[in-house]
């Protein structure tokens, strides 16, 4: 073999051998990055994880308030209606108080004149 045929294998076979060093690194380098990946989606998974239990908490709390808003609109409107009756009564009382301010005023009426005479 002559000798530029020689080195011209020699010099592919030391190519080849730095390629493979330089997929060696690149493989390296992919696995890196993919553990690097994996272990960005486990953190992303676990964070997902924490976010939708602090939805569910929410939404249970959520869920809790407006239970004690309809309440406690159930008894305001309950209060209120004791307050109309209430307000309604009053009036009655008003009214019969009155009936009986003018009875009697009709009575110290025919009495004054009784007495004058």
């Amino acid at each position: 073999m002559p000798l530029s045929c020689f080195s011209s294998v020699l010099a592919s076979l030391r190519g080849g051998a730095a390629a493979a060093a330089e997929d060696r690194e690149a493989a390296a380098n992919l696995e890196e990055e993919v553990g690097a990946l994996e272990r960005a989606l486990a953190v992303a998974v676990a964070e997902r994880a924490a976010v939708e239990a602090r939805r569910l908490d929410a939404e249970a709390r959520a869920d809790d308030a407006e239970a004690r808003v309809l309440a406690a609109a159930e008894e305001r409107d309950a209060r209120v209606e004791e307050l109309v009756l209430a307000a309604a009564e009053a009036a009655a009382k008003r009214r019969q108080i009155r009936v009986l301010e003018l009875q009697i005023q009709a009575v110290n009426n025919m009495t004054s004149k009784f007495r004058w005479y």
